[in-house]
């Protein structure tokens, strides 16, 4: 099946199929041109017969290396190098395939590193038993060209494989992988660059000493001899531990500069950037336990956002931050109902489009006025609105806010008609009723599906205030303790005492008018 080019060229196709095998041999040269050079400043006092020897037999054993490498390094590669083909010619490789060459990706850097030691140790064994002094060279040599071929190789694997192979950055999830480990790393690090050239200096002054010793030369010369060759070891060397620290700053630093990208952008409330992950060392594990956490993060933003539509953001914020008990609280609370007049009828007469459009622009209206006011939505109820202001989160002075909604409602709803009528449709009238008083808050539901809810005999009186509207010709009325604590502030006119169901004794409600009472009319109250 076709898929986008993940390589382009045919030579980065080439490039990066044998960049692997192309850097360990460059490493193996390498070595083998270190030890050369090591073995020449000691070989002065050898035969020309065992120094022909040596020379010939190197010779021979390293164009045996190579062919052997090589040959090892392809066959390990083929599942890789048969998806790389794939990615080359826009393909989908095959999944055993790609399955097998992301393990071998993760796996490459030891298979090279075990591989290189393996040579280099029956190298120096071969030479051990033909008597050639290389042989503890080639120990040394080879320790320094196996610590370079991994690194080499993880760099490689993190610029060109890893990116390819796992564009998700799901390293850990590949069965059959040996973890990386910054400690092992480290340690190698430290072995060749540090114990390896001290020991070998440490070495070279002992064999001068032997030479010494042995008469073998004045000592001035000695003493000219050891310099030359303890500088030039130490230029090796030296050079050795540039190129090998740049290759793990290398491999340390991308990686972390890519944790610390993903947190900068997590620091500032974005969650929808990706570390890329390149290793499976701790640096791996830390890019792939941040990419879990901004997918989680990013989760919950979601679910917020959707729980949004649904609930108030102030209900769902309580609510996820854990603050509102959700096995029931008592609160003091108000509560709002708003329902519309002659509903019925007006479904029998109306199209379904335009009833649902008038409902759908009658409820954006009521619920930026009860917003306005700090109130919360509990539900809409066929043509119903159930408002609470107080709750979840407590609010000084909620009655007031409630009586303010009211008239901030009857004010949208006046201008809702006139828009109405200049597209031809008739109007429509509403009825609120307010009560405050204790309520029960709680998650209310089954196991399935639950809702905040405001229980109590506060609530069904507000519902009951608000069905007397109809029977009062009036679209606001409240409570008598909403009168109490708000006459103060607005012209209450007192209805006919009533019985309502579910109250064995008569109520008294009070319509709201539009006036609000100036302050020489709270004087008076007051007084």
């Amino acid at each position: 099946m076709a898929a986008e080019k993940k390589i382009k060229t045919r030579f980065q196709y080439l490039h990066i199929s044998n960049d692997v095998l192309f850097g360990n041999m460059v490493a193996v040269f390498f070595g083998d041109r270190l030890t050369r050079i090591l073995f020449a400043h000691r070989a002065d006092h050898y035969s020309e017969a065992l120094l022909n020897m040596v020379y010939y037999l190197d010779l021979f054993y390293g164009v045996i290396c190579v062919l052997v490498m090589s040959l090892v390094t392809i066959w390990y590669e083929r599942p890789i190098r048969h998806c790389l083909k794939s990615f080359y010619k826009g393909l989908d490789p095959d999944p055993v395939f790609l399955e097998n060459a992301r393990r071998r990706v993760l796996n490459e850097p030891y298979m090279i590193m075990f591989l290189d030691l393996a040579v280099w140790g029956l190298g120096s064994f071969l030479f051990w038993i033909a008597g050639s002094p290389a042989a503890g060279i080639g120990i040394a040599s080879g320790m320094i060209t196996t610590t370079l071929a991994f690194f080499w190789v993880e760099h490689v694997s993190q610029y060109n494989l890893v990116p390819l192979f796992f564009p998700e950055g799901d390293l850990s999830t590949v069965e059959g992988v040996r973890a990386g480990s910054l400690r092992r790393q480290f340690a190698a690090l430290i072995i060749a660059v540090s114990v390896v050239p001290l020991a070998f200096v440490h070495l070279t002054i002992v064999r001068f000493k032997h030479m010494q010793m042995m008469d073998e030369m004045t000592l001035l010369m000695l003493l000219r001899r050891l310099t030359e060759t303890i500088a030039m070891e130490s230029v090796l060397f030296m050079g050795i531990a540039i190129v090998l620290s740049w290759l793990v700053v290398q491999n340390m630093t991308r990686p972390v500069a890519e944790i610390i990208r993903v947190m900068g952008h997590v620091k500032k409330g974005d969650f929808s950037k990706k570390a890329k992950v390149f290793s499976t060392d701790e640096i791996g594990f830390a890019g792939e336990t941040l990419n879990a956490m901004t997918a989680g993060l990013r989760e919950r933003e979601l679910i917020k956002d959707i729980f949004g539509k649904y609930v108030d953001s102030r209900v769902r914020d309580e609510i996820l931050s854990g603050r509102v008990p959700l096995d029931g609280e008592v609160k003091e609370a108000t509560i709002l109902f708003a329902d519309l007049r002659n509903f019925t009828p007006l479904v029998e007469v109306t199209p379904a489009k335009e009833l649902i459009y008038v409902l759908n622009a009658y409820f954006n209206e009521m619920a930026e006025a009860i917003k306005d006011n700090n109130g919360l939505i509990l539900q809409f109820i066929g043509d119903e609105v159930e408002a609470v202001f107080g709750a979840p989160v407590h609010q000084p002075g909620h009655e007031l806010a409630a009586v303010k909604t009211a008239l901030a409602m009857r004010h949208r709803l006046e201008q809702l008609n006139k828009r109405l009528a200049g597209e031809g449709i008739s109007s429509i009238a509403h009825g609120v009723g307010i009560h405050t008083g204790s309520v029960l808050a709680a998650n209310i539901g089954s196991t399935h599906r639950t809702a905040y809810s405001l229980i109590g005999d506060t609530v069904n009186l507000a519902s009951r205030i608000q069905g007397l509207t109809k029977e009062f010709r009036t679209d606001i009325l409240v409570s008598e303790r909403m009168q109490s604590l708000l006459g103060y502030h607005y012209d209450f006119q007192p209805m006919p005492e009533i019985r309502v169901k579910g109250k064995s004794d008569p109520i008294r409600v009070f319509s709201l008018s539009h006036e609000i009472r100036s302050a020489d009319q709270r004087g008076a109250v007051g007084k």
